[in-house]
């Protein structure tokens, strides 16, 4: 079981939790004390497509806030702040606190906690819709076995303003989030942080696109990878912060090919990332032999003991570069604070970021903290994905 502890973090400025349920277009389903239904679980058994479920503030346990949710088009909200879902040793069909098998369904503002199950696999949500797209919007993952795990299929998932934290085993087969072989993922202005020995974010989508996030170990973290794609796809991380802290269970930030290239694409671009690491040996990126291209453009690298750029059997000269910048990790001080993380480069680093030009026109946002996007004004760049101090 994980251990329990992890302290979510205060929300950014988001859009507003439980905003999704603002205008219901069908039947409204009122849940907690004194309402119609009391509670999550008893809901999901009312529930029907179209409907929309306001879960007031507060928290649920055990019982009262396991559930499956089999219809489509759920709008699902906390209202008046997060509505707390706590498993207490219950599950839902052996799965998880939830199981959402309809299509186009929203989860906004609600948090998972301590999922357990016989066959150590409990995940806050267990994402099982073959079509449609799953919304994770202001929601929370913590201290679950996994985070978010979904199986495969031709559905999407859709993350937004969210956190992950403190989820997995601690055995190396459970992670923060863990997505299958599904048409696409979808990740930006979110957190992920300390997934225990796991994955930060594991996707075998056929296409992740991941933005303007932050994947953290800290100074004592023990994940994995912060992102593996191991079945390749068509994968671009853009405007994101890449921390690897001294204990990490595995040296490298990023991997991709390392199960081998069963998605049809495979290609990885990293555009305006920020990646660091404090960890000995290893490297930046893992890419297995078989990627069709690999392009680095505007990202800035900042180590400790001189970590290598790329390494697995793609060959390094086969990477496109452009306006990378590589410096050493003392020269970014604030990036292992997980609890107010700060990637902003000192003085000696800010004199070398500057670039030529906009390398990228479609980086608009970046993100000074978690949760928080900013527009970004100029007619010039520099190296990483902050482009001006927080």
């Amino acid at each position: 079981m994980p251990p329990s502890g992890v302290t979510p973090l205060p929300p950014g400025a988001g859009p507003g939790l439980g905003a999704a349920c603002a205008n219901p277009a069908g039947r409204v389903l009122e849940v907690g004390p004194g309402k119609a239904y009391a509670s999550p679980s008893a809901a999901a058994g009312a529930a029907r497509a179209g409907d929309t479920i306001r879960i007031s503030a507060g928290d649920y346990r055990g019982s009262a806030a396991v559930a499956q949710w089999t219809a489509s088009d759920l709008t699902i909200c906390g209202v008046g702040g997060h509505a707390r879902l706590y498993a207490d040793g219950q599950n839902a069909r052996g799965k998880g606190i939830w199981v959402i098998g309809g299509a186009n369904v929203t989860v906004d503002g609600v948090s998972f906690h301590n999922a357990t199950v016989p066959d150590q696999n409990g995940a806050g949500i267990r994402a099982e819709h073959t079509s449609g797209t799953l919304r994770i919007v202001n929601s929370g993952f913590y201290d679950n076995e996994n985070g978010l795990l979904s199986t495969a299929g031709n559905g999407s998932i859709d993350i937004s303003y969210s956190e992950f934290a403190g989820n997995g085993r601690g055995d190396g087969y459970t992670h923060n989030l863990y997505v299958g072989q599904i048409d696409r993922l979808v990740v930006r202005a979110s957190f992920f942080r300390q997934a225990r020995i796991g994955h930060n974010l594991k996707s075998r989508a056929r296409e992740s696109l991941i933005e303007n996030s932050y994947f953290m170990d800290g100074p004592s973290g023990t994940a994995s990878y912060q992102t593996d794609f191991p079945n390749g796809g068509q994968v671009v991380l853009r405007g994101n912060f890449l921390q690897k802290g001294p204990n990490a269970d595995n040296a490298y930030l990023v991997a991709y090919g390392f199960e081998g290239y069963s998605n049809p694409a495979r290609s990885l671009h990293l555009v305006h990332n920020t990646l660091v690491s404090t960890r000995t040996g290893g490297g930046y990126l893992y890419v297995a032999n078989g990627a069709s291209s690999v392009s680095l453009t505007a990202n800035l690298f900042a180590g400790t003991a001189s970590p290598a750029l790329i390494t697995g059997g793609f060959a390094s000269g086969n990477v496109s570069q452009s306006q990378n910048v590589f410096d050493v990790a003392a020269n970014i001080p604030g990036a292992t604070n997980v609890s107010a993380p700060n990637f902003w480069p000192n003085a000696t680093l800010q004199a070398r970021i500057g670039l030529s030009g906009v390398p990228d026109a479609t980086y608009v946002n970046d993100t000074p903290r978690p949760f928080v996007l900013r527009a970004i004004g100029g007619g010039s760049r520099v190296a990483g994905a902050l482009q001006s101090a927080p």
